[in-house]
């Protein structure tokens, strides 16, 4: 088959949709497939085939893509998110217009952005499958809450800006021959709010090559490591985090904490760290590329999402063998066996986030007992083979 997958975000980009699409590009290679990859550049300087590694800069196209928006949509100037979006929109469609989509037989979007704008202009005989990685219009609905938090909810929710993105994953979904989700919380979001027809969402999880070696070591009697993994965004819930580890701090010092990633809330998170006296605890050490390293020399893994699918810092951490904190959001509870693996907490409770926390590093032998049981169920249910085998079965259905 000759595939396309697409993605309306940067790739590659820190984060765990780039692990997912490499690995799945590099696996149907080996297969025997041709996969062509387009997506946005990493500095968002314009879109491109990844392959050719040339197209359309997005300052060459900025004239025609501001007449289009002044046309369709002149109230832009007002609603900023919304004339953003637009712009990257609108390069997106215009780049990928000039590769021209003819010659491929399924096409595979990683998002649904890219699937609205592609389900507008390929041809009618090439099937569009659609990964909905997570629910834009329940991230938005967070983003806004975040950005305008003088607004009621309903408010926002009757919003120019939260319609607009309710009205591109409406289109993507009813575009798409068939839509993947990697939860089954995802699978009744699809089905219930935008009134999908359940046989078109197909639910299996995501996996990816994994790259730890050994076993995890027992790390008894010395200063615990707890890891937090992800774009350091609001959605992430590192908020609540931070409060969280300034009342462990209360207790016990025998431990730090590691934030990896980059995102929009970084010198916020910063600075709430310096305000909870937490700069003796808390490390921020951006973007790395020795996660298998990093993960190595940890204890427990944490992440305190308010929205969140099915992050693949849990899964790196589940290989690494390391128990993990969750929030209850989204498809969160369905990566975790409460109380063999790791453990669930309420979205947005500190207090229940701290006592969590301090349960597991109170207790060195339940939590290396975790680990191990994160390791087996990593390699039961997050194998790079068992979601290829399942994409390229959801292509074949496509075609027929």
């Amino acid at each position: 088959m000759k595939i396309l997958l697409v993605s309306y975000y940067p790739l590659p980009y820190a984060g765990g949709i780039w692990t997912v699409v490499s690995n799945l590009q590099q696996k149907l290679l080996s297969l025997g497939h041709q996969v062509d990859l387009f997506s946005q550049r990493p500095d968002l300087s314009g879109y491109r085939m990844h392959h050719l590694d040339h197209g359309m800069m997005l300052e060459s196209m900025r004239p025609k893509i501001m007449t289009r928006i002044n046309r369709e949509l002149p109230f832009h100037q007002q609603h900023p998110i919304i004339q953003k979006a637009e712009i990257y929109r609108l390069n997106f469609e215009m780049t990928l217009r000039e590769y021209g989509l003819e010659s491929y037989d399924v096409i595979h979007a990683q998002d649904v952005t890219a699937a609205q704008i592609i389900g507008s202009m390929k041809p009618a005989h090439i099937p569009l499958v659609t990964s909905a990685h997570g629910s834009l219009t329940k991230e938005i609905f967070l983003v806004l809450k975040s950005v305008y938090p003088h607004l009621s909810d309903h408010s926002i929710l009757t919003g120019r800006d939260f319609n607009y993105y309710k009205r591109l994953e409406k289109e993507a979904y009813k575009e798409s021959k068939y839509i993947h989700t990697q939860s089954k919380w995802m699978k009744s979001q699809i089905e219930t709010d935008f009134r999908v027809n359940p046989i078109k969402v197909i639910s299996y999880p995501l996996g990816i090559h994994n790259k730890q070696t050994g076993t995890p070591v027992s790390k008894k009697d010395r200063s615990k490591v707890l890891i937090f993994s992800g774009r350091v965004i609001y959605l992430k819930g590192i908020t609540f985090l931070l409060e969280a580890l300034s009342q462990v701090e209360l207790g016990r010092q025998d431990w730090e904490c590691l934030i990896v990633g980059d995102g929009d809330y970084l010198p916020a998170a910063k600075a709430l760290a310096k305000r909870l006296r937490l700069n003796d605890r808390v490390s921020f050490l951006g973007h790395q590329q020795n996660m298998e390293d990093i993960l190595a020399q940890g204890d427990l893994l944490i992440q305190p999402s308010l929205q969140d699918t099915q992050p693949l810092s849990v899964v790196e951490g589940q290989f690494a063998g390391l128990p993990a904190i969750v929030s209850d959001a989204a498809g969160l509870p369905e990566m975790i066996q409460d109380g063999l693996n790791g453990l669930i907490v309420p979205t947005g409770d500190a207090k229940s986030l701290q006592n969590a926390i301090e349960a597991l590093l109170n207790d060195d032998d339940r939590r290396c007992r975790m680990g191990q049981a994160a390791i087996a169920w990593a390699n039961e249910r997050w194998t790079l083979d068992a979601m290829v085998s399942q994409t390229l079965a959801l292509y074949k259905r496509a075609l027929t």
